[in-house]
């Protein structure tokens, strides 16, 4: 019994671990691995012809202006206005349109009266959630909506600029005039000129996108600008990622770690070395089969975490197989004694 029981005992212990530690096993973490790269899993979307991302650059206040009055004159749906890189003086310009619904400007400092990005930047300038606890935000305002009953959701990263109509707002030409109308856009600051990638780092922040995601002290890839587009359009197309819960979550790492004691200890020779090799080809069959969760989850519009799976299934495999071996050990010592009590 205490084979079954020890391992879940310990596999408890781990997660609640983790909660508080950050335990690196490198190359071992699979389903770490899996999970931080899970966005490139997945056949890229389309570009969102519903937006068009329109790079403010070096352009001042009064040059915004001109461009925002010759934009609504091609009857767009609605004008998107983030000048957070500017100074407070410059941003004033948002005066300007107060009456004007169609143009909504970011409120760069907290505001009581909403406005501000909804984006949730956590430790090291990460970005992988917005909030959603209040309709007033910026994108709500954008889009209309509601909410769905969650305090944050988990942005549905579609892609950099290159999966929107971009251009600059200094250069409207190349953008048909036809194609403004009734479209939502967005103006922000994406670097002095527009790029495929990040080169100016400012008003930007590190995305599951990034190639380096997850690794410590890394350039961010994402422009606030290109961050709003992504969360508008996981709003738009309904393309919301479900979090799987605590308690769920938990439970498959525990079936995980009892299916990996179980065929550890039903599976084997009387072969120590041989049945070392099969605990192992177990533990990297059974990580496999978590990262394989991981991405069908996902593929099903659900987020699942399993960063702990790794350790617990090592703790597991060796608790397993040392008593697999002890047990082997025990059994001719009682056998040899049973013979001397029955000469």
């Amino acid at each position: 019994m205490k084979r079954y029981v020890l391992p879940l005992l310990f596999a408890l212990v781990i997660v609640v671990a983790y909660h508080f530690i950050r335990i690196n096993l490198f190359r071992l973490d699979l389903c770490k691995n899996t999970r931080e790269n899970i966005f490139y899993f997945r056949i890229l979307p389309e570009v969102d012809p519903d937006i068009i991302l329109l790079n403010t650059g070096k352009l001042e206040s009064a040059e915004i202006k001109i461009g925002i009055d010759s934009l609504l004159k091609f009857n767009p749906r609605v004008i998107g206005v983030n000048l957070c890189h500017l100074s407070s003086e410059d941003q004033e310009i948002s005066r300007h349109y107060s009456d004007n619904k169609k143009v909504v400007f970011v409120h760069c400092e907290a505001d009581p009266h909403g406005g501000n990005l909804s984006e949730i930047i956590e430790d090291q300038n990460v970005v992988t959630h917005f909030n959603s606890d209040r309709t007033d935000y910026f994108e709500f305002q954008l889009t209309g909506f509601k909410g769905r009953g969650n305090k944050k959701e988990i942005i549905n990263y579609r892609g950099a600029s290159t999966h929107y109509i971009a251009g600059e707002l200094s250069d409207l030409f190349p953008i048909n005039a036809e194609n403004i109308s009734e479209k939502m856009i967005l103006l922000g600051y994406m670097g002095d000129y527009l790029t495929d990638s990040v080169q100016y780092f400012k008003s930007c922040r590190i995305t599951p996108l990034n190639r380096y995601y997850g690794e410590s002290n890394i350039l961010p890839d994402m422009y606030d600008t290109v961050i709003t587009a992504n969360i508008i359009s996981s709003i738009n197309h309904h393309e919301f990622i479900n979090e799987i819960g605590e308690i769920a979550r938990i439970g498959l790492l525990l079936t995980c770690t009892l299916i990996n004691v179980l065929a550890i200890t039903y599976i084997k020779t009387k072969w120590p070395a041989v049945n070392v090799v099969i605990a192992a080809i177990i533990f990297i069959a059974m990580m496999g089969a978590g990262s394989f969760l991981i991405v069908y989850f996902f593929t099903k519009g659900y987020y699942l975490n399993l960063d702990e799976l790794p350790m617990l299934l090592l703790v597991a495999t060796i608790f397993t197989v040392v008593l697999n071996i002890r047990e082997k050990q025990i059994k001719p010592t009682e056998h040899n004694q049973l013979k001397k009590n029955n000469p």
